[in-house]
């Protein structure tokens, strides 16, 4: 369920969690293409052997080298009977797959100039297979395993409700969302039941409201049912590493009792900046980093040691896997089992411009319209400025929307400016300051800042785009705007005087001791997450009550987050890091391992 156009190759190895495990797992650690495939192999080999026959179902999430495991593993078997079938012998036609998901996948070229939007698919494997065909699969692999032999199943939906009862052994092929982007640039795969691969903004589209839905639900499934029997983090052939299905509990009911930080994805964009690029000293092969995905469930990873390897994992497996001890039984209930609140910065530090002037959807209109599980708020909170920086929010007092919106389709048709000063109410950027942003309200991060941007549960990108100051993006095309979404969503009542009053609010002094003082910087009855401050010179308490936090180390050097229960499990954060606490935790402190006093930015759910 990625929404990330162009992710960059780099891979920032920096967030390495070390949770604490059993000497049998870190030993029995196996890494790389060769030695998976072998072991794989002879667990089926070892079935076969013990029960006269065995199926094998090779699942997994989108762009997985399906072929490239059942190869490998029927080349170390050397056994004349065995049986291979894709999930593509399956499927239905093609032509008649895409009459069937039109729906999920509107081509209104008025409302959506480049197709980028369509609605969320509710439906499950089975209603894209043949049955005739899968009834016959089921008989021939039936066949094989009576007759001694191995039958292999391969592909997306490999182990899907249908075909459960049949299978001995189950392997799962996990990809993270950055890597099946980079595979889809590359042509490595094709969505599900498609006869020739569609260019990648389309096969992305596709994949976002179909085929990762479809992937994401069976993942889930597998987990809970404990129905997976061996694991294999497949990004890249000599750190792809397999475990068991027992042992991917252990380990991340292991590093669910720790503070952890996800690995994040960079972005270039004709805006970006280059804060971060210094903060963190990134390599100068950057153009101009836009967007620094820290801690966006659906499209970031989480790098776990594993003895001498490092296992790289979809953050949302994680959660998939420890939903409760995350995330806390009552918000794993009200979100779904989804980790509800993302975060990225904003980098528009001595960029060449300010974001683009944007609205998001309210939750009514992203349920209906998208079939979206929920609203695109969004908050600004300042980390860093430079000269002049100022954030756009709310319309002006007594501004016509009609007028507005004449100026912005006059702008698309013509390619003439917009004077979007009049029109939009922009704030004086200062750091610490909070700006909450809930669905309906334009806004724009303008130039020369960093900003942590956090959102609400919808999982796609609905950015309604309504001026963009006439700039090609980086593939040297306009950018899209959205005036017929924009103009449907955005709230006229939205002024300069509702945003003093509701989304920019002075902060208020929540606790204070001989350590720390905490404040609300951002809470309104409109959003559902509150947004805090934690400042100290040596150390804070708090304590998590059964629901996660999100810490943001916004100024000072590092500070170690860790259990008051067990001291040793801990994280130690850099300036800009982002750390999850899980609920279960409870009680933690933050020790500051730096020399001047620290702000700590915190973020939970109300």
């Amino acid at each position: 369920m990625s929404f990330m156009f162009n992710p960059h190759p780099y891979d920032d190895y920096t967030p390495v969690n070390r949770p604490e495990l059993p000497d049998e797992i870190i030993k029995g650690a196996v890494f790389g293409a060769e030695k998976v495939m072998k072991t794989l192999s002879q667990a089926v080999l070892k079935y076969k052997l013990g029960n006269g026959g065995c199926i094998a179902a090779l699942e997994g999430y989108p762009s997985a080298d399906f072929e490239q495991f059942a190869n490998g593993i029927t080349c170390l078997l050397k056994d004349e009977n065995i049986r291979m079938f894709s999930t593509r012998e399956l499927c239905l036609p093609a032509k008649e797959l895409e009459n069937k998901l039109a729906g999920c996948l509107p081509g209104d070229r008025v409302k959506d100039p480049v197709l980028l939007y369509g609605r969320l698919y509710n439906g499950k494997y089975i209603d894209l297979l043949d049955k005739k065909k899968l009834t016959e699969i089921k008989y021939l692999c039936r066949q094989v395993r009576e007759t001694g032999g191995i039958a292999i199943i391969y592909g997306m939906g490999a182990a899907c409700e249908e075909l459960q009862e049949i299978i001995d052994v189950l392997v799962y092929l996990d990809v993270t969302p950055k890597e099946v982007m980079l595979r889809a640039h590359a042509g490595r795969w094709k969505n599900f039941g498609d006869d020739v691969a569609r260019p990648v903004k389309e096969l992305q589209r596709r994949a976002y409201y179909v085929d990762f839905e479809l992937a994401a639900a069976l993942r889930g499934d597998l987990i809970s049912h404990g129905k997976i029997d061996f694991y294999v983090a497949s990004d890249k052939d000599a750190s792809m590493n397999v475990i068991s299905g027992k042992e991917l509990a252990l380990i991340t009911a292991a590093l669910a009792a720790y503070p952890f930080r996800c690995k994040p994805v960079y972005l270039e964009g004709v805006w970006g900046g280059y804060y971060v690029q210094h903060a963190r000293k990134l390599p100068n092969q950057f153009k101009n980093i836009a967007w620094i995905f820290d801690l966006i469930p659906m499209e970031v990873s989480i790098l776990i040691q594993l003895g001498g390897g490092l296992m790289d994992m979809p953050f949302f497996t994680f959660v998939q896997c420890q939903g409760d001890a995350i995330l806390g039984t009552q918000i794993k209930e009200r979100f779904g089992g989804y980790f509800p609140i993302r975060f990225n910065y904003d980098d528009t530090f001595h960029s060449n411009g300010n974001m683009s002037i944007q609205v998001h959807p309210p939750r009514e209109y992203c349920m209906e319209t998208f079939n979206e599980l929920g609203t695109q708020d969004e908050g600004y909170y300042v980390v860093a400025t430079g000269h002049g920086a100022r954030t756009y929010c709310g319309l002006k007092e007594g501004v016509s929307k009609k007028e507005f919106f004449e100026k912005i389709r006059e702008s698309e048709r013509e390619h003439t400016e917009v004077d979007y000063q009049n029109y939009v109410n922009a704030v004086e950027s200062k750091p610490g300051r909070q700006f909450l942003i809930p669905g309906g309200t334009i806004h724009a991060s303008g130039r020369n800042q960093l900003i942590l941007e956090i959102g609400s549960l919808t999982m796609g990108s609905y950015t309604f785009k309504l001026y963009d100051y006439l700039r090609k993006d980086l593939d040297g095309k306009p950018r899209p705007i959205h005036s017929y979404y924009g103009e449907q969503v955005l709230k006229e009542e939205r002024t300069e005087k509702f945003v003093c009053e509701h989304l920019v609010k002075e902060p208020v002094l929540l606790r204070q001791d001989e350590d720390c003082e905490e404040y609300v910087v951002g809470e309104d009855e409109l959003v559902y997450y509150s947004t805090r401050r934690l400042c100290f010179e040596k150390k804070a308490q708090d304590c998590t009550e059964d629901r996660f936090h999100v810490l943001a180390l916004v100024d000072g050097e590092k500070v170690m987050v860790r259990s008051k229960n067990i001291p040793g499990h801990s994280y130690t954060m850099d300036y800009l890091d982002l750390v999850v606490v899980p609920a279960q935790i409870g009680e933690y402190e933050l020790v500051n391992m730096g020399n001047q006093p620290v702000v700590v930015y915190k973020v939970l759910v109300r």
